[in-house]
This record gives structure tokens, sequence and C-alpha cells, in this order.
């Protein structure tokens, strides 16, 4: 945002990441929505009008497109088709695109995590953003990192070297220490994320809810079960009777469309999990 979209906006697909709508406005540009249908795609020709439209304008025109996959907050993992029509209509309106991809191992479905970079027309238009937060449990250390061409590079180095600067240097000589001496560790990490998906899964469609069959497990986007409608009063409920909270749908989208979803994070201990599935019977069942 401060580098390169400073009066200018970027596209985000909804339901969004709210902190990718939040620091944009915050360092002087504009966030635009596209709302994906109630299966999370998209038309390309849809895509491509929003983009001309925005584009076009006087104030803040459009200069990046942000690709969140696996996404935060519906665990949507984008197909090769879906990046490739990203990847046209960005080169098109010569736009930037800004690839989040914080849960690409946590994929699990059959779709697998393709990095929009590797497309060899992409690479000198895309920054990718990338985070150990999630993949090793240490959200508290702050550490991630982006890369794309220098001429991208340079101006987040700016930025970062006045806002930032770095992550504690322990923190990163730990972490250096042990990430590439287990080959293994990040299909397991899949493994155990798949079970825990399968498993708080199941017992919420017992319970009525649909679920989104999202080809990730980090998250889990549920529509509630029928008889509630509004997702924000239904979670308060959970948390008043059950003691168990999920996170509202509208928290992630500017239209009323997933008023009715929820976010479940399943990052938690098996016991845990148990234990809360087993509080929701007690309410819902």
């Amino acid at each position: 945002a401060q580098g390169h979209l400073r009066g200018k906006s970027a596209l985000v697909f909804e339901p969004y990441y709210p902190y990718h709508h939040r620091i944009l406005e915050e360092f002087g540009a504009k966030t635009e929505t596209f709302e994906l249908d109630a299966d999370l795609c998209f038309e390309k020709a849809a895509l491509r009008n929003r983009c001309r439209e925005l584009v076009r304008r006087a104030e803040f025109p459009l200069r990046a497109i942000i690709v969140c996959t696996p996404a935060n907050p519906s665990g949507k993992v984008m197909t090769r088709g879906e990046l490739e029509a990203i990847a046209e209509i960005a080169a098109e309106f010569d736009l930037l695109v800004v690839s989040d991809e914080v849960y690409e191992h946590h994929v699990t479905g059959q779709n697998p995590h393709i990095s929009i970079a590797s497309f060899p027309e992409m690479r000198p238009r895309t920054i990718t953003v990338n985070s150990f937060s999630k993949s090793w449990n240490i959200s508290g250390w702050r550490l991630g990192y982006a890369f794309g061409s220098g001429d991208l590079m340079s101006p987040l180095n700016n930025a970062a070297n006045v806002i930032y600067v770095c992550p504690a240097t322990p923190l990163q000589s730990a972490l250096a220490k042990v990430l590439m001496v287990d080959a293994d560790y990040y299909s397991r990490l899949r493994a155990k994320f798949a079970e825990k998906r399968d498993f708080f899964a199941a017992g919420l469609r017992d319970l009525g809810f649909e679920i989104h069959e999202s080809g990730s497990a980090f998250y889990i986007w549920a529509k509630i079960p029928h008889g509630f409608n509004d997702a924000i009063s239904f979670n308060e409920m959970l948390m008043e009777k059950a003691g168990v909270g999920m996170t509202p749908g509208g928290a992630f989208a500017e239209s009323d469309r997933w008023d009715s979803y929820v976010r479940v994070c399943i990052a938690r201990e098996d016991a845990i999990l148990e234990g809360s599935l087993a509080r929701l019977r007690a309410v819902l069942g």
C-alpha cells in the first residue's frame, strides 16, 4: 500500500480478509470489492468489466488485484483456470497482482496450490507475500516474507525500513535452525489438518451446517443451520450457551450475501475441538 498504491486502488475478492481492506485505507489507497458467487466462483467477463470500469476512473484508479489463495476466510483454493483469468486481465490493464499465499501448506483438496507468479508472464507484475505464522504455529513472532522483481520490491524495502525495519533477529535465527531440517514436516501438517477438518466438518453437518468444500484445511466456511438467518445473533447465542465462538460472515464482506455464513477456525488441539463440538451438540443437537 505504501510503496505502490497510495492514491490508487486495489481489488479484493469478497468475502475478503479484512486487513487487505483496512491496510489500504490506512495508507492512502482505496479498496474495491468483487463479489464471488454462492459457490465462491467468478466469471472472467464480469471481472474484466469491473477492472475496466475501475482503471478508467479519475480518482483512485485501479492499480492492483489482491489474490488470496487459499483464502481467508473461506479457505477457497483458486484453480489454475481462475488464476489464468486473473493473469490475463492483469496483463490487459497493466495491473499488479499481490498474491497472499499464507495458507499454501494447508491445501488438502484436488486443486493444488499454484502461485500466480509461476506463470512466466506474471513474475514481473506479481508481489508474493507469505508467512510462517500459521504453518509453524508462531503467529506472535511476526515472521514472513515478500518476493518479486527488484523494481517491485525496492519501494517495499523503503517503506519497511521506516515502518518496521525487521523482525527480532533471535526469532529469525530460531526459525532458520528448524525450517529445512524435516523434509516431511509440511506433509504431516497437511495430514493433521485434514483430519481436524474432516472431524469437525462432519460434526457441523450433523447439526445442519452447510459446509463449503474449499480444498484447504485451516478454516471451515459454513452456512448456519436453517432456522437461523443472522450469523451475528447466532454466534452470540453460541458463545452464551455453548462457550463456542465463530466469526460471522459479514465481517468479511460489504454485501449482505454472507450474513448467514460463519468462519470456523480449526487450528486448535484435538481435545478442544472435540469438547467444542460436544457443547455445540448440547445446544443445537
